[in-house]
């Protein structure tokens, strides 16, 4: 299972830039980032090729990181089709507590990453519905 890098941080000029330098520094490369802001502070959520060192990495440098699971599922890069994927989830009660969209290079797809409550129950609804998920190595060179 792949993930991503949930950060607090202070919502204050140069902690991004703080957060890249580190990880720049280690030669880790970012292949998504979304930020969430809530006022005074924020959630960086990012995902690097080698989360457990960038994890590592951003822990020696005080940050307050936590590892998720995610999973990133293949759509066609069409109007309605993250429609469909989600119509499929939520008719198989599957809650989604994160997402965001990143550009796929391969066969016209784009791809969502999602976070859920219940893996295992979405792993196999998506395979029941023949709906393809990336794989981690996938994930991490997106």
């Amino acid at each position: 299972m792949a993930h991503q890098l949930s950060i607090f941080v202070e919502n204050s000029p140069g902690k991004l830039e703080r957060i890249t330098k580190i990880l720049a520094d280690e030669k880790l490369n970012v292949r998504g980032i979304c930020l969430a802001n809530a006022g005074e502070f924020g959630i960086v959520k990012i995902i690097v090729d080698d989360p457990d060192k960038a994890y590592d990495k951003l822990k020696e440098h005080h940050f307050t990181v936590s590892k998720r699971n995610i999973i990133a599922v293949r759509i066609d890069d069409k109007s309605g089709s993250l429609c469909n994927l989600l119509t499929i989830l939520s008719s198989n009660k599957i809650n989604i507590e994160d997402c965001y969209g990143v550009s796929v290079a391969y066969n016209n797809s784009a791809a969502i990453i999602i976070e859920v409550e219940k893996y295992p129950d979405v792993e196999s609804v998506l395979k029941k519905n023949n709906i393809e998920t990336l794989t981690d190595k996938e994930v991490y060179s997106i």
